[in-house]
Formats: structure tokens, C-alpha cells, sequence
């Protein structure tokens, strides 16, 4: 008995190349932008990262002369001749200051540019270096996720980050369906209203945290004033929230701000997949006698759920990356670290702190929180999508 093996034909194999082709943008986009960087988050997680500034090239020496050049760096004032060197390069007279004095070793920092230049006393000459960073890696192996797990500040920031997308998820999808709905209705001004719904994401998140810092304001603003008139309406005592300084308050006042942003947005796209369901199927509900929730029960919300899988998803996946919001809201993490995210957390860590491992490590943490949720729902929580044939 001959066995005949099959091999795919020609024009497979040319369809299938013409198809990786119209990717390979994409692969580029992907491989440069989001698996490198991951693969170099991972390899760092497993050092201990040290940086030092140390002479780079040599852009002035003096010869001669170098004790007055000494004598004013000694009290932290900069040479005019050295000034006007470094001015040259770039450096504003202004923001340049003497950052470390010692016998023979001086380091200016130019704050405008973040620059630093290294002035070293060699027997009668003064050489000037623009200075470097160098790295030093020391091997660890698992101890920076080890430390990051028994550092009190990650626990907090992942609790704080947890807290957050479990409420602000399920939130705002739930108020963006019902916009949603409301806005398919066939009512006076629904394009205005659409517009209007919009506007909080398309506008930048630094205006729109600015606004909030001035409506969380507790003696000027806003939502104290409209809290405070209700109260009266009813009779009741009012006392001001402070809701940037309150420990209780803060996350709350941070969820508060996200759904209104991004409320309008998942609306529209559950808005676009409703207009796309076919009308054949409530033209024979109504047949049939089915009331309204019925109709939305059993027929929008089953062909809907496409679209309420994506906005899940991208919304979880974007709630876990919170961070401007923070930092701009709160000029911090907030009254007792209390609206501390993760990405915070990573962000301090790695620039403030310089703890580089450490906040590799720590990114590294939630690259797997969202890759795992996210797998589970694409494995599990996507059987329950139903796809219009």
C-alpha cells in the first residue's frame, strides 16, 4: 500500500506570503514597540541596576591659571570663561549650578537641559568632560520580585490598582450601555447629544484633570457646591469634602473623573454595533408580541456582544495603566499613597528613586496580571460572545 503525502499547493503558499507581507508592518510596529521593550524589562527585572556619571569627552582644558578657576568652584560659583564655553553647547548661563564640590572633582549641571559637565584637576591642568551615564548591572536573579512583593508601597499600589479597575470597569460599561440605548432612540437632538458624549475623550487629559482638580476644590468647587445645595433641598447638614486631601476620597474622586471620561466612548462603540444589528429581528419580536425589555433582553444585548467584549477588554487593559491622572490630580500618589497605581509605583521607582531592577521587576508583574486576565477572557469569557452569522 502506497501512502501519498500532500503538500500545500503553490498558489497556498504565494496567498499565505501575500498575507504575512500586508502584516509585516504591523510585526515591525509590534516587535519594536512592545515585545523588545518586554523582553528588556524581563532581562533588567533580573539585575541589580546601577547608574554613576562619569567624564565623557574632554570639550575644554585650561592650562594655567587653574587656581582662581579652583577657588570660585570650591564656593560653588562658575568661572565667566567656563560659562561662556558651556553656552556654546547649548547651556544657559541661568540654569547652570555647581551640584558637587570637591578637592579635585566639580560637576555642573545645566537644569534646562539635564546635561552635566565634570571639571577634574590633573597636576596644572583643568579638564572639562561633558559627562555620561554609566550603567552597573549586578546579577540577582528572582530577588527584585522577591523585594518588590515584600515592599509595602507595591502591595499598596497593586491593591489601589485592583480596587480601581474592579470598579471602574464594570462602571462604566454599565453606563455606557444604557447611554447607548438611549441615544438609539429616536429622539430630539441625538446627534448634538452624541457630540456632546464624546467630547470628554477626545480632549487632552491634562485639561480635563485641571478642570476636576478645580471641581474637587473643597471651598471653591464645584461638586461641594452641588452636594451642598442638595443637602439644603432636603433639609440636611453638609460638611465639605475634601477630596484631594482625604485618604477615603481620593481613589473614589479619581474613579468618579475615568468614567466620565471614557464613558462617552464606549458608548459610541456599543452605539455603532446596535445600529449595525439587523431590524429584521425586532421587526419579528414585535410580531411576536415581545415587549421593549424583552426586545432588549433577548435580542440587543445576545448580538451586542461583540462590542461589549471589546470594550471590556481594552477598557480593563487600559485601567491597569492608569497614571497621568494620578500625577497630575494629586501632584503625587496622593494623601497617604492612597491613589497609588502601579505604573506610579514603576514610574518613582525607576526615576526617582533609581531603582531600575526593581521597577523592571514591577512592570514585569503587570505585564503578566493583564496577559493572564486578559487570556482568560479571550479563553473562557469569549464563549459566551455571540457572532451574527
Amino acid at each position: 500500500m502506497k501512502i501519498r503525502l500532500r503538500f500545500p499547493k503553490r498558489r497556498f503558499w504565494e496567498e499565505t506570503l501575500e498575507a504575512y507581507l500586508f502584516l509585516l508592518p504591523t510585526l515591525l510596529v509590534l516587535g519594536v514597540f512592545t515585545f523588545y521593550p518586554f523582553v528588556n524589562a524581563f532581562v533588567y527585572s533580573l539585575y541589580d541596576i546601577q547608574t554613576r556619571t562619569v567624564p565623557g569627552p574632554v570639550i575644554y582644558v585650561l592650562e594655567g591659571g587653574t587656581e582662581a578657576w579652583t577657588g570660585l568652584l570650591s564656593r560653588g560659583r562658575i568661572p565667566d570663561e567656563l560659562v561662556q564655553v558651556l553656552e556654546k553647547r547649548g547651556a544657559s548661563a541661568e540654569n547652570l549650578w555647581v551640584r558637587l564640590r570637591q578637592s579635585t572633582r566639580w560637576v555642573i549641571k545645566d537644569e534646562g537641559t539635564q546635561q552635566e559637565y565634570i571639571v577634574v584637576k590633573e597636576d596644572n591642568l583643568l579638564r572639562v568632560y561633558q559627562a555620561k551615564t554609566q550603567w552597573a548591572l549586578d546579577p540577582v536573579g528572582w530577588n527584585n520580585f522577591i523585594q518588590a512583593f515584600h515592599d509595602a508601597d507595591f502591595s499598596k499600589a497593586l491593591m489601589n490598582t485592583l480596587k480601581y479597575v474592579g470598579v471602574t470597569v464594570p462602571v462604566t460599561l454599565i453606563l455606557a450601555l444604557l447611554i447607548a440605548t438611549l441615544l438609539n432612540q429616536a429622539v430630539f437632538g441625538r446627534t448634538v447629544f452624541r457630540l456632546v458624549n464624546f467630547l470628554p475623550y477626545i480632549t487632552p487629559v491634562v485639561a480635563i484633570t485641571m478642570v476636576w482638580q478645580w471641581i474637587y476644590d473643597r471651598d471653591f468647587g464645584l461638586l461641594n457646591y452641588l452636594l451642598s445645595t442638595v443637602a439644603k433641598l432636603f433639609g440636611a447638614k453638609f460638611s465639605l469634602l475634601d477630596w484631594l486631601n482625604d485618604a477615603r476620597l481620593a481613589l473614589p474622586a479619581l474613579i468618579i473623573m475615568n468614567v466620565w471620561r471614557f464613558v462617552g466612548y464606549q458608548a459610541l462603540i456599543l452605539l455603532a454595533g446596535m445600529q449595525g444589528i439587523d431590524r429584521e429581528y425586532y421587526e419579528a419580536a414585535r410580531v411576536d408580541g415581545a415587549s421593549g425589555f424583552q426586545v432588549w433582553r433577548r435580542i440587543t444585548l445576545p448580538l451586542l456582544t461583540p462590542q461589549i467584549f471589546f470594550v471590556f477588554i481594552i477598557s480593563m487593559i487600559g485601567s491597569f495603566k492608569i497614571f497621568e491622572e494620578v500625577l497630575i490630580l494629586f501632584m503625587g500618589p496622593g494623601p497617604q499613597k492612597s491613589a497609588l497605581t502601579i505604573v506610579y509605583y514603576v514610574f518613582t521607582k525607576a526615576f526617582d528613586s533609581g531603582h531600575y531592577g526593581l521597577a523592571s521587576a514591577a512592570s514585569v508583574v503587570l505585564f503578566a496580571i493583564i496577559f493572564v486576565l486578559s487570556l482568560f477572557q479571550l479563553t473562557v469569557i469569549q464563549r459566551g460572545v455571540h457572532y451574527e452569522r
